[in-house]
Order: C-alpha cells, then structure tokens, then sequence
C-alpha cells in the first residue's frame, strides 16, 4: 500500500502527463480509468492465500455438480 503523500505527487504528475497528451476534461473516460488506477494503488492486496482457496471452493463444487 502506497501512502496519500505519495499517490497525491503520482496522481498530479501522471494527469499532467496525460494533458500533454492530449486528454481534456471532457474525456470523462480516461479520467475515470487514470483515477480509478491511481486509487487502485492505495488499496492493500487480498491475502495471499485467497487465490488457493478460491480454487479449491471452486474444484469442489465443479466436482459435487460432475456427480
């Protein structure tokens, strides 16, 4: 997980970059994905386990339905 500071300089830079480019505020879209990946940032990770334990929920009902 990144800190506010941090994400706030990476945010501006990043959206300054994007002006360079080209977007505007009426490209809602582009907007909306750049914040939402930014945001995406500060948001700390599932656990590492999640993944295998998803698989094997998934494995067992695929396998009580094969029946």
């Amino acid at each position: 997980m990144i800190d506010r500071p941090t994400l706030a300089r990476l945010a501006s830079e990043t959206g300054a970059q994007l002006a360079e480019m080209g977007v505007r505020p009426s490209d809602r879209g582009w907007i909306r994905a750049h914040a939402d990946t930014i945001a995406s940032l500060g948001v700390a990770a599932r656990p590492a386990g999640f993944l295998r334990s998803w698989i094997y929920r998934f494995a067992r009902r695929a396998a009580r339905t094969a029946r």
